[in-house]
């Protein structure tokens, strides 16, 4: 595995990424102008259609809940739409997530902890 995490860029997996840093694909979407305010941005996600909800790796967190590089998994999925090219959800907890990155096919992060 590389230890040069300057050089992994948007080839960084949730395993890969030092849990200070932020992914290349976050900073990217960071510099958007979105139309509405950012609760967070999600790396390694994927909808969970069992229960309705979004589970991923969460950073830049704006209401203090989670550390950079958490796995969480949002409250229920009330809506989804795209802006510049991102897929957004908005949660019945009036949350905004950004996904950056989905999941590779078969693999997602494993969440153990409570539920936002």
């Amino acid at each position: 595995m590389p230890t040069d995490y300057e050089s992994l860029n948007s080839l960084q997996t949730a395993a890969e990424v030092k849990p200070t840093s932020t992914p290349a694909s976050v900073e990217r979407a960071m510099g958007v102008r979105f139309e509405f305010p950012a609760t967070a941005y999600m790396c390694c996600a994927r909808v969970d259609h069992e229960i309705n909800c979004l589970v991923g790796v969460v950073y830049q967190e704006q209401r203090g809940r989670f550390r950079d590089g958490a796995t969480i998994r949002t409250s229920t999925l009330r809506r989804q739409f795209e802006s510049h090219g991102y897929h957004v959800f908005e949660t019945s907890n009036g949350s905004a997530y950004v996904v950056c990155e989905w999941a590779p096919d078969g693999f997602s992060p494993r969440f153990s902890g409570v539920r936002h």
